[in-house]
C-alpha cells in the first residue's frame, strides 16, 4: 500500500472530518448499535447523540453525551456501518472523536489503565504475573542486538499474555509444525491500537513504528499475529504512513495455508460451536476457524443463531472502559451458544475469551480459545490458569492460591492484592460476587 498520509493522526482527523461532513445525523447508526441503549445517554434518543459527536469532529464542545457514547462503543461490531444509509462507518470516526477528546484534556474511563500498553498495571503485566513464572516463558521481551534471520515473526501481542496457556500452546503448535519462527512478546511492545483507545495518536504512531522495526530486525517474510486486531493494525492502519516490509498473517489465516504441515494426532469428539469475534467480521475471514477446527478428527461443528457478519458482540473495549452496563451484551452470545447444544464454545479472540471465561460455571458447556482445540488434537495441551482467577473467588482467595507465581514476579503480594479487586469486578460485575 502506497502511503496517504504523513502520520497517523493526519489520517484519523481526514476520517473524521469526512464522517462529519457526510452524516446527516439521522440516528440510524446508534438505533442499531447493542450499546447504545445501555448508556444514560440513551434517552436523549440517538439523534441527539450522533450530533453531539458530528459537532465534536466539527470542533464543536465537548458533550457529555458524544464522551459517554464513543467510550461505550465496543470496538467495531460493525452493526452501526451496517446501518447507516450514506455508508459510512461510525465506529471508526469514534476514534477520531476520542483523539478529539484526548486534545481536550478529556481523561478516559477510570479502568482503561488495564488495556494501556506500558502500563504497570495493564492486564497483560497483571494476569501474566499470577499465571506463570519467567522461567516458563517461551517468548521474547526484547530484541537482541542483530538478531538472526527467522522465516516467521510470531507476535504474541498484549491482551494474549494475560491468558499465557494459549500463547505456550500456539508455540508448541508452530515448533510440531516445523516453522523456523522467534516468538516475541506484547506487552511492551505494541502495535498502538491501545493508545488510540484513549485517543493519543502521537504515543500510538510511535508505538507503531516501533513495533514495525522490532518485527523488522529479524528479516522474517511473514509476521504472525495472535491478535486480529494487530493483525489488522499491521495490514490496514499503519501502512497508510509508513512502510511495512514484511507480509502480515492473522493466526488462523496462516495456520490454515499451512493445515497439511500440522500432525494432528488426537481426535476430540465434540459439538463446537464458534463464536465470531467482530476484528474477524472485519476482516471476513469467517471460513477460517472453520476450515482449521473441521480438519481435527471428531469435531463436529454447530452454527450459532447470529454467526459471520451477523455474529453477537461480546462487548469488546466496553467491557473493560464500561463493565458496568455490558452484562446483557457478554450474556446474548452465551445464550445463543446454549440453544445449540455445543459442548464448547470456541473463540477467536482473546477479548471474547475474558468476556465469556468468567461465566463459563453458569453455562452447560466449556469456553475454549481455538489454539486450545488444536493444541489437544496435536497433544500439546497447557493448563488454562484463568478460568479458576476470574469465577468467584475474592482477591485473597485467588493470591492463596498462585502465591508461588507472585512471588517471581516483580509485583508483591500487598501491590498485587490492591490492584486485583478492580479486575475482579471488571470480570464478573453484578453477579453475585463481593470484592473488597
Amino acid at each position: 500500500m502506497t502511503t496517504k498520509y504523513s502520520n497517523l493522526a493526519e489520517y484519523f482527523d481526514y476520517r473524521g472530518r469526512r464522517f462529519a461532513e457526510k452524516c446527516t445525523n439521522c440516528g440510524d447508526c446508534l438505533e442499531a448499535c447493542p450499546l447504545f441503549p445501555l448508556t444514560k445517554s440513551a434517552d436523549r434518543g440517538p439523534q441527539a447523540v450522533i450530533e453531539k459527536i458530528t459537532d465534536l469532529l466539527k470542533g464543536g464542545e465537548v458533550s457529555e453525551e458524544a464522551y459517554e457514547m464513543v467510550f461505550s462503543c465496543s470496538g467495531a461490531c460493525g452493526l452501526c456501518a451496517k446501518a447507516c444509509p450514506e455508508g459510512l462507518i461510525p465506529y471508526s470516526a469514534f476514534m477520531s472523536a476520542i483523539a478529539k477528546l484526548f486534545r481536550a484534556g478529556k481523561e478516559p474511563p477510570p479502568l482503561s489503565y488495564q488495556m494501556m500498553p506500558g502500563h504497570r498495571y495493564n492486564f497483560a503485566n497483571v494476569f501474566s504475573a499470577l499465571q506463570t513464572k519467567p522461567s516458563e516463558e517461551r517468548w521474547i521481551r526484547k530484541v537482541p542486538d542483530s538478531p538472526e534471520p527467522v522465516d516467521v515473526v510470531f507476535f504474541t501481542g498484549c491482551a494474549p499474555a494475560g491468558i499465557p496457556h494459549t500463547l505456550l500452546e500456539t508455540v508448541d503448535i508452530l515448533d510440531r509444525m516445523g516453522i523456523k519462527f522467534v516468538a516475541l512478546a506484547g506487552g511492551e511492545l505494541c502495535c498502538g491500537t491501545g493508545a488510540m483507545l484513549w485517543g493519543d495518536a502521537e504515543a500510538s504512531q510511535s508505538m507503531g513504528q516501533d513495533f514495525i522495526s522490532s518485527i523488522a530486525a529479524f528479516r522474517p517474510k511473514k509476521a504472525v499475529f495472535f491478535c486480529t486486531g494487530c493483525h489488522i493494525t499491521c495490514l490496514v492502519t499503519l501502512p497508510r504512513f509508513m512502510s511495512v516490509p514484511f507480509q502480515s498473517y492473522e493466526l488462523t489465516q496462516f495456520l490454515v495455508e499451512n493445515l497439511n504441515r500440522i500432525p494432528f494426532a488426537n481426535p476430540i469428539n465434540k459439538v463446537i460451536a464458534v463464536h465470531d469475534s467482530c476484528s474477524v467480521a472485519r476482516l471476513g475471514t469467517f471460513e477460517l476457524t472453520r476450515k482449521l477446527l473441521q480438519a481435527i478428527p471428531g469435531i463436529t461443528l454447530v452454527e450459532m443463531e447470529h454467526n459471520r457478519d451477523n455474529a453477537l458482540c461480546c462487548g469488546g473495549t466496553a467491557n473493560a472502559m464500561r463493565p458496568e452496563i455490558t452484562e446483557t451484551m457478554r450474556r446474548a452470545p452465551l445464550e445463543e451458544a446454549k440453544a445449540t447444544g455445543a459442548d464448547i464454545l470456541a473463540t477467536i479472540c482473546t477479548g471474547c475469551q475474558e468476556s465469556f471465561a468468567p461465566l463459563e460455571h453458569q453455562y452447560p458447556f466449556e469456553v475454549r480459545s481455538y489454539v486450545s482445540l488444536v493444541a489437544e488434537a496435536v497433544g500439546v495441551q497447557h493448563e488454562d490458569r484463568f478460568k479458576p482467577l476470574v469465577n468467584g473467588d475474592d482477591a485473597t482467595q485467588v493470591l492463596a492460591r498462585v502465591r508461588d507465581y507472585v512471588n517471581t514476579s516483580d509485583f508483591s503480594p500487598e501491590e498485587m492484592e490492591r490492584i486485583l479487586p478492580e479486575y475482579l469486578n471488571r470480570f464478573c460485575p453484578k453477579h453475585g460476587r463481593s470484592f473488597p
